[in-house]
């Protein structure tokens, strides 16, 4: 039953996202309360889009009265104009309100294509990262014929990509909607130093009021006195996970490093007679740039960490992955994924990922273990200083380091971490 002003004004945040119908294909949203509990109104429209019939989602506006805003009536008068103009005219209708510009044939194709080929100088794992977004993600929505100076911002552009990005949320995925709008927004700028849009039109540039959004949205984590719920779960280990998956989370919990790095560690990386394992500076999830993926980071192995290790040679999943796959997947090493879709199946979505659990480490080592921050940071496979240090200062501080990995290690087990 559609919901009228007075029902959808009383409707209250949870922490899910929502959506009720408010009547032909007009629909309420309203975010987590952890994202802020907005409402905005987004309608449903059927088309053809590659041969295919989906339901295209179009945004309408924020629920207000403010200018800019719009009440259920305002909504639906909008919604109706819209649906009405789309069937008129077979357009998209995300794409209501922008005038036809001939002057220029340069697509969104040739836009894509020339940002790529101008980062040939990056890392090829994050060209392949971009190529995806760009290709997988935004030329699914947008047709990849649009004319660029179809999308310039006072053409309505703004309204396209905030399309784009919304479908993302939609799945989840709000990290990744963030990485693509920051993608689709430095393609834009190389399309306008090329003279193919007008300045001051980059659609998917980042506003004063979405920075302050994304500055509150951090990865979710626990505080010192939950983790020893969490080592309980995972020692029983109810959903039954592979045993390779609950030893990369352990060794995780133990390192702290970013799951992108973590899957990917070799066996001939791993100095048994050191005790140390080196990871390659360009490993993707080191976060290293294209000037700084020469260094590599250095992980003292421990006693704990040592025994995960052992555990891992015998399953034997990968003779060149410590933890390599143990099923058939596009990756040879356990799949990114594994370690947040372990937590959630423990029953910890919303409120721990991998790399949340990062912050558990920086926390507790300087409040508890009274150890300095740069020394956690460092371990972290944070480049300490500004562009000066990072070119000269070459120390490890390994001894400081090895010294802070024991005492972490250790820890771990005293809050009930079974190795």
């Amino acid at each position: 039953m559609a919901l009228n002003q007075k029902e959808i004004m009383a409707l209250a945040a949870t922490s899910r996202r929502q959506q009720y119908g408010c009547g032909d294909g007009l629909n309420i949203i309203i975010e987590p309360a952890h994202k802020g509990g907005g409402k905005s109104f987004e309608a449903k429209f059927r088309m053809n889009v590659k041969g295919k019939i989906k339901q295209i989602p179009v945004r309408i506006g924020v629920l207000g009265t403010k200018p800019g805003q719009f009440t259920l009536k305002q909504a639906y008068q909008k919604w109706l104009e819209i649906k009405l103009w789309a069937k008129k005219e077979n357009r998209d209708p995300r794409h209501f309100g922008i005038n036809i510009h001939k002057s220029s044939t340069v697509t969104m194709r040739d836009a894509v294509d020339a940002f790529l080929l101008k980062k040939t100088r990056l890392k090829e794992h994050t060209t392949k990262n971009y190529r995806v977004q760009l290709e997988n993600q935004v030329l699914k929505v947008i047709d990849d014929k649009t004319l660029l100076t179809d999308l310039e911002w006072d053409r309505g552009g703004r309204q396209i990509i905030d399309s784009v990005i919304d479908i993302i949320k939609e799945r989840g995925s709000h990290s990744q909607a963030e990485r693509v709008q920051r993608v689709l927004a430095q393609c834009f700028d190389h399309a306008i130093d090329k003279g193919w849009m007008a300045r001051g039109q980059n659609p998917a540039v980042k506003q004063s009021r979405d920075e302050a959004t994304d500055e509150e949205r951090h990865h979710p984590t626990i505080g010192w006195s939950e983790v020893p719920a969490l080592m309980e779960a995972i020692n029983l280990n109810k959903c039954s996970a592979n045993n390779i998956v609950v030893l990369s989370l352990k060794f995780m919990l133990l390192t702290f490093l970013r799951a992108g790095a973590l899957v990917r560690l070799r066996w001939d990386w791993y100095d048994s007679h050191n005790q140390i394992i080196i990871i390659l500076g360009d490993t993707p999830g080191l976060k290293r740039t294209f000037k700084t993926q020469h260094i590599p980071h250095h992980v003292p192995v421990t006693p704990e960490i040592e025994v995960l290790i052992g555990e891992a040679r015998k399953l034997g999943f990968s003779q060149k992955y410590i933890f390599g796959s143990y099923r058939e997947s596009k990756y040879p090493h356990l799949n990114p994924e594994s370690l947040n879709k372990f937590l959630i199946n423990l029953g910890y979505k919303d409120l721990l990922t991998a790399h949340g659990w990062r912050s558990v480490p920086l926390t507790v080592g300087q409040d508890v273990l009274k150890v300095g921050h740069e020394i956690i940071q460092r371990q972290m496979g944070h480049l300490i200083g500004d562009k000066v240090r990072k070119a000269y200062d070459n120390s490890l501080m390994l001894d400081e380091r090895r010294e802070f990995m024991a005492e972490w290690s250790r820890l771990l087990v005293g809050q009930g971490l079974r190795i």
